[in-house]
């Protein structure tokens, strides 16, 4: 590469395969507002140079101020914005400057080029940020270190992590950030961008990454079959559709600023709403027809000053999963992905082998009524700390109930933490209980609180002590040294899901993803030397 005393920076995305020419990869408002700027001097590769006239302007935050500060028009500001497309190696790409990214259509981008320039352009021990995302939660997650580290540093072998964003030190010691577009300081000037675009599009070929701790990013691949990606989109539709719909509506990307509110926009509503979910979404906009209503429909989010900091289509914000034939697909910020196979296996067989399925001799989570605030008959289950107390008291030879009952940590302010729902001292098992088995974000958190009981008690043995103790209080001689004595790996850990079957009415289950998550959680609960993990269903009353 050339040599220069100051390197240039550039913002670089690559088109996908569907964009045969420049304006092809512009969104509408952009092929409407933008104006070409004419070429100076010729150029060895294709270029076109799109702008937005700006006019500077006075922010709303300066008009504030200006009822107590002499501003006096002192204070303007403008937001430059421009898009130099550009051919490398028969491919279209963009440099943008400014807010030019704006100007391009994210659905007809190749959403992990800047991440496996990135992830190849990196060693292990050169990475300062991760953005991730897990697909299970819909948590998204941004972690800077103080200085480059090992990209094991930064918790990414979960199974359902997602990594969005890399920065670093590349290998010629020279900062590059990765996600959707490359960041890059570069030797190359603008009369050589072909040079540097042939340089990143064979770094985003090569698979020199798997190789490396960065092949963890191959445990969850982009789609880039537009056949397959049109079958996705159709079973999307058909999946939200439904009555229990595998996707929920998040925020595609990670903003430094909170949003105050949001809006629907393409349904003619101005309603706004502190919150977006597929929920609300549908109630306001109905059942979507096909996958262009998905595209039709976007999300606005505002900050607090009332200012449009972002929008996004409903198709970005999905995230979720489904199964087409034997292969798992999970959909984020617009991309499909398919979920490699051995995640599958290891996470259904891992239920599979744990789960009792439905319990007949277990009560029954029942249906009571109760009285609203506002002094209305209503009907309702019953509520999951009462009905543990009852299920304790029904079998008072078999369970003790702790729910809500917790135990101190040394050196945590905190209230304490508690041990388990009910404790078996029949068959030496920490039972936790949750009603419903469906939505993947509530059975992750869920199960992680089981996992974290265990190494609470297993890392603080004054917790462990005062659980002991109370049991010793609440047994007898008998049962409590066989418990004393069993501990750990004669104990299990069981989750209990009040829940009703699918499918033929007799299968029981939880979300592909929370099976995921179950397997982790089962393998670190060994580790710590408990005998096992188990999943096991309560019947709930029909309503």
């Amino acid at each position: 590469m050339p040599t220069r005393s100051t390197k240039i920076r550039y913002s670089i995305s690559l088109a996908s395969t569907q964009v045969g020419k420049f304006e092809d990869f512009l969104t509408d408002s952009a092929k409407k507002e933008a104006q070409k700027i004419p070429l100076r001097t010729s150029l060895s590769f294709n270029a076109v140079l799109y702008y937005k006239p700006t006019v500077a302007n006075r922010p709303k935050w300066a008009n504030k101020l200006d009822n107590y500060f002499n501003i006096d028009g002192r204070i303007k500001s403008q937001s430059a914005s421009a898009v130099l497309f550009f051919e490398s190696s028969k491919r279209i790409l963009a440099c943008c400057f400014g807010f030019g990214h704006t100007f391009l259509k994210p659905e007809l981008r190749e959403n992990d080029f800047g991440l496996l320039v990135a992830a190849n352009s990196l060693s292990d021990d050169s990475v300062q940020q991760v953005e991730k995302a897990n697909l299970g939660s819909v948590i998204r997650d941004f972690t800077q270190a103080a200085g480059v580290t090992n990209i094991r540093d930064f918790n990414v072998d979960g199974a359902l992590n997602l990594i969005r964003k890399l920065n670093g030190k590349s290998k010629d010691n020279s900062s590059i950030q990765g996600g959707a577009a490359v960041t890059v300081f570069s030797d190359f000037d603008y009369d050589e961008l072909d040079k540097l675009g042939d340089y990143l599009i064979n770094l985003y070929n090569s698979t020199a990454f798997k190789k490396t701790s960065f092949a963890v990013i191959e445990k969850i691949k982009p789609i880039k079959d537009p056949v397959l990606e049109q079958t996705l989109n159709q079973a999307l539709i058909t999946n939200i559709s439904s009555t229990n719909p595998s996707f929920e509506l998040g925020y595609p990307e990670i903003d430094s600023q909170p949003y105050d509110y949001f809006r629907i926009s393409g349904d003619n509503s101005r309603k706004d709403f502190p919150d977006i979910s597929l929920r609300i979404l549908l109630a306001e906009i109905g059942i979507p027809k096909s996958f262009s209503d998905l595209m039709q429909y976007s999300i606005r989010a505002f900050g607090i000053d009332n200012e449009k900091r972002k929008i996004w289509s409903v198709f970005r914000g999905l995230v979720g999963s489904l199964d087409i034939g034997k292969k798992r697909y999970a959909l984020n910020e617009g991309q499909w992905y398919s979920i490699e196979d051995s995640l599958s296996i290891a996470a259904n067989g891992a239920f599979s082998k744990a789960s009792i399925g439905l319990d007949i001799n277990f009560l029954p989570w029942p249906i009571i009524g109760i009285i609203d605030k506002d002094g209305k008959n209503k009907i309702s289950y019953e509520r999951e700390g009462d009905y543990n107390e009852r299920v304790a008291s029904d079998a008072p030879d078999q369970y003790i109930c702790y729910d809500r009952k917790l135990f101190r940590i040394p050196g945590n302010s905190g209230p304490g933490i508690e041990i388990c729902d009910l404790f078996d001292f029949k068959n030496c098992r920490l039972v936790h209980v949750k009603r419903s088995g469906r939505k993947s974000s509530v059975i992750s958190h869920f199960l992680n609180q089981g996992l974290n009981s265990v190494k609470i008690l297993k890392s603080y043995p004054a917790v462990k002590d005062a659980f002991f103790a109370d049991l010793k209080r609440k047994l007898s001689p008998k049962d409590y040294s066989r418990v004393e004595a069993a501990y750990p790996d004669q104990w299990d850990v069981e989750f209990r899901f009040g829940d009703r079957p699918i499918g033929n009415g007799r299968q029981y289950t939880i979300p592909f993803f929370s099976r995921i998550t179950f397997e982790e959680v089962n393998r670190e609960i060994v580790a710590r030397g408990f005998k096992s993990s188990i999943i096991s269903f309560i019947r709930l009353s029909n309503p």
